[in-house]
């Protein structure tokens, strides 16, 4: 008979059972889509079996829910534009090649592929897998769980081969699309620029209102010998999409690589960037923007790996959090011993907009070297009220002072963009989501 007159203590899962069952719901998902998707058996398949389920006694992943990811899923089916209620060019005025992806899938009749001497550019699948950039133990699908799913199921992407001395006439635009529920899509993009070429790239994910699904995407990009590399990558996805994503970036010698990431809209976001400065006088520029609203979470991690001597680094990762959002920012720099004259630089910095949001913020230096200049820096804080005060004090509405402090804010980082078009269409719709969050937290404010 059970004693009353004692406290009773309910039975909770300890960790290692909640950390079993997320690695079964992790090995359950795999096995659906592998019934699904009907993939063959790699060499990833050991791969994900050596690597954890991403949980939060994980450092990577302290701060990054992965529970939503356990959803019934489906086979994406293949979606035209037209189907999907997208344009294949989301950015007024842009001038581009055009990939367009929508679920995982290829849309030919939407593309607009680069016809240029000294550059070929196809979907994935119809590129011979041979001249696909071999495996090898220093990519993330051999650290990250869902980097080795992307390598086990993605069958296409963008494949991009520019050879030395070219000068891409226009940008690419890669647009992504999802739409409609239950769908997975994985996309790997391939990209090899030759020595003393220019390439510029955009990357636009968006969503419709309805979509339901996830979206794993992995850019992985070899540049060359003084080649410049540019990549402006958007993610405005409505609906309850998942979306994470990896950058593989590998520098020769005298390179220039710039990586701009701006989340605008995203339930759920994770990018992951890891630069490998493989060659003396390289340049690496990492920057990001990421303005969450209510339920909304974002995640940036950043690796930088200074491998050789007389390169640099810089990032710059700014966020405003509104609403019951989450942020992250991760980012390590790492200077190996032979990497002397290193000169990297990390900065992150954070508006909480409500009282509610919360921000999780750790840079990093990992430094083995003896001569090098690095510096990180962090804050996390609220609207300056001086300054909103000046503003209305002067006849400025509180919605239009707290624009113009944002727009203050992010403009250094917005201003980085490569391409023009997409600065200003990108400005144009953080102006509109700004507006309108202040508006739904302020019904009563006057113009």
């Amino acid at each position: 008979m059970m004693d009353l007159a004692k406290p009773q203590v309910m039975d909770r899962p300890t960790k290692s059972v909640q950390h079993a069952a997320t690695q079964e719901k992790g090995v359950a998902f795999v096995e659906a889509l592998d019934r699904i998707m009907g993939s063959a058996r790699s060499a990833y398949d050991e791969v994900l079996s050596s690597l954890p389920v991403p949980h939060r006694r994980v450092e990577r992943w302290k701060y990054t829910p992965v529970a939503a990811w356990w959803s019934e899923v489906k086979a994406a089916e293949t979606a035209t534009v037209a189907a999907a209620g997208c344009e294949p060019n989301p950015i007024p005025g842009l001038d581009a090649y055009r990939m367009v992806f929508v679920n995982g899938h290829f849309d030919a009749a939407a593309s607009d592929l680069p016809v240029h001497p000294g550059v070929v550019c196809m979907p994935l699948s119809q590129a011979p897998p041979e001249t696909l950039q071999a495996m090898d133990a220093q990519q993330p699908e051999h650290a990250e769980w869902f980097a080795a799913l992307n390598g086990k199921f993605a069958s296409e992407g963008m494949y991009l081969r520019v050879e030395k001395n070219t000068v891409l006439d226009r940008p690419i635009l890669v647009h992504h699309r999802c739409t409609g529920e239950g769908s997975v899509s994985f996309l790997r993009h391939d990209m090899v620029i030759g020595a003393h070429a220019q390439v510029k790239c955009v990357q636009w994910s968006s969503a419709s209102e309805d979509a339901m699904g996830a979206v794993n995407i992995l850019t992985r990009a070899s540049i060359g010998e003084n080649t410049r590399l540019s990549l402006d990558k958007v993610q405005d996805e409505g609906g309850q999409v998942k979306h994470v994503a990896f950058e593989d970036i590998r520098q020769a010698r005298g390179s220039r690589a710039d990586v701009h990431t701006v989340t605008i809209r995203g339930q759920w976001v994770r990018n992951d960037l890891t630069f490998r400065i493989d060659g003396e006088g390289s340049h690496a520029e990492l920057n990001g923007i990421f303005l969450p609203l209510d339920g909304e979470f974002v995640d940036n991690h950043t690796t930088v790996d200074h491998r050789v001597a007389h390169c640099t680094s810089s990032e710059n990762y700014k966020g405003i959090l509104y609403g019951k959002s989450t942020g992250v920012f991760n980012g390590k720099v790492f200077v190996r011993p032979d990497a002397q004259q290193t000169n990297a630089y990390q900065q992150n910095a954070n508006i909480l907009a409500s009282d509610q949001a919360t921000m999780n913020a750790k840079p990093e230096l990992e430094i083995y070297a003896d001569d090098v200049k690095c510096s990180h820096g962090c804050t996390i804080g609220q609207f300056d009220n001086e300054a909103l005060f000046y503003a209305r004090s002067r006849g400025v509405g509180l919605e239009a002072a707290k624009a113009m402090l944002v727009h203050a804010f992010i403009g250094e980082v917005l201003q980085g963009l490569a391409v023009p078009e997409v600065r200003l269409e990108v400005e144009h719709r953080l102006a509109e989501k700004h507006q309108w969050e202040i508006w739904s937290d302020h019904p009563d404010n006057e113009s």
